[in-house]
């Protein structure tokens, strides 16, 4: 019975644990709160579109009331008000398709702003995951240090007793125990630090636990990796589709303004019902008015304030042309530093990977050598020192080429 509740406590824990890997990264971070409010900033957007088509729907007021007066001959009495109103715009210069134009581009920058927020939380989370995983490995090789540096403190003593050794081996491997404790407390809770970050990209409460299933791989010496990511070409880059669109946005808000001055015809019908007040008809049929007519608008001043609102809209247009320009020459040099940043990071770790193997092999002739009484405790610190220094340095290059592939993948995610 005891076993069983302990196991069930234990499965129990395993379920309160938010997991996370490689394959469930995009279905997790749709609980993004930022991508939510992108994603509502998009369904608004969306209702926005068709607004020419409406323009021309008819708008229909229906209205009723009662009025008591006070002063006069209409003291105490009681009338309703009300009736039906209808307009219809019939001409507005091209105005209405232009503010058409405007909300179906608005509409497609919100449908990219939420592909980019995507791409983007979705390689921030990679790239936190990936420095998990190397907070992780290093934990390890601490621990792996400490395993030796418990074997060396046993030699010390052994050696000390038998006079081959003083006290000050055993303090030296005291030295390095307290510091390689320190350094995994310390990787410990930047590992925590890390561990919150991923759990508040995925919109999941920092102080519950997580579980991340990553490992920071590398490719392998006759495989390249590099050549399955696919580098995109900057002609197609969502990211310069964006602009182009906030420049169309600017140049249809600049042609709009500039038709400040041109005429709109709208068609008007009726039919109210009138108090005595307004129509002086004791009868309440005589107070019935139906109405049918067209109003024709025409601006001719405003002051200039119309013509200087056309004219700033028209330089907003070539300030956003410029800049569209400029993001085509960000995105083309963002996406060369990935590709070279990666054939680099792929260089790095064949030769961190040699270096490892170089060093585990000194280290265990350091320790040999230790054992017959040639070399001392700071010969061995020094080798434990470098190989520790060497095992890190390759963690890092494989997490560092690990962000270098999660560049290379944003920026391929960016094209379509």
């Amino acid at each position: 019975m005891r076993l069983f509740f302990i196991l069930l406590l234990l499965q129990t824990n395993a379920f309160a644990a938010s997991a996370i890997s490689e394959q469930t990264i995009t279905e997790l971070v749709q609980k993004n709160p930022d991508l939510r409010s992108i994603r509502e900033r998009l369904t608004a957007s969306e209702q926005m579109k068709g607004f020419l088509t409406r323009s021309f729907l008819p708008k229909v007021t229906v209205s009723y009331g009662n009025e008591k007066y006070t002063t006069g001959p209409y003291d105490r009495v009681v009338q309703p008000f009300g009736g039906i109103e209808a307009s219809l715009n019939v001409f507005n210069s091209g105005k209405d398709r232009l503010e058409n134009e405007r909300r179906e581009k608005n509409a497609k920058i919100a449908s990219i702003d939420e592909s980019m927020a995507l791409a983007l939380i979705t390689a921030e989370v990679r790239k936190a995951m990936s420095h998990y995983s190397f907070l992780e490995e290093v934990q390890n090789i601490m621990r792996d240090a400490l395993v030796l540096n418990d074997t060396n403190l046993k030699n010390a003593q052994k050696r000390i007793r038998v006079g081959l050794a003083t006290k000050t081996d055993f303090l030296d491997f005291k030295h390095q125990l307290i510091q390689l404790n320190l350094e995994i407390e310390t990787l410990e809770y930047e590992q925590g630090v890390v561990a919150r970050l991923i759990s508040t990209l995925l919109g999941e409460d920092p102080t519950e636990n997580l579980a991340v299933d990553f490992t920071n791989s590398h490719p392998d010496h006759h495989h390249n990796d590099d050549d399955s990511i696919l580098v995109p070409t900057t002609n197609n880059s969502i990211i310069l589709q964006r602009a182009t669109l906030l420049t169309n946005v600017a140049q249809i808000e600049s042609k709009h303004a500039k038709r400040w001055w041109m005429p709109s015809l709208d068609v008007y019908g009726y039919a109210l019902r009138f108090t005595e007040k307004e129509r002086e008809y004791p009868e309440p049929s005589d107070r019935n008015d139906y109405t049918l007519g067209f109003k024709f608008t025409m601006p001719l001043f405003d002051g200039g304030e119309s013509i200087r609102q056309a004219s700033a809209q028209a330089y907003l247009a070539r300030a956003q042309e410029a800049q569209a320009r400029a993001k085509n020459l960000e995105i083309s040099r963002e996406t060369q530093n990935a590709i070279n940043k990666l054939k680099l990071a792929h260089a790095l770790i064949h030769g961190a990977e040699d270096n490892v193997q170089v060093m585990s092999e000194y280290r265990e002739g350091i320790q040999s050598e230790y054992a017959k009484g040639i070399k001392n405790s700071p010969d061995v610190l020094q080798a434990s020192q470098r190989w520790i220094e060497s095992k890190t340095n390759f963690a890092e290059v494989k997490k560092n080429y690990q962000f270098a592939k999660t560049d290379a993948l944003y920026l391929m995610s960016l094209s379509k």
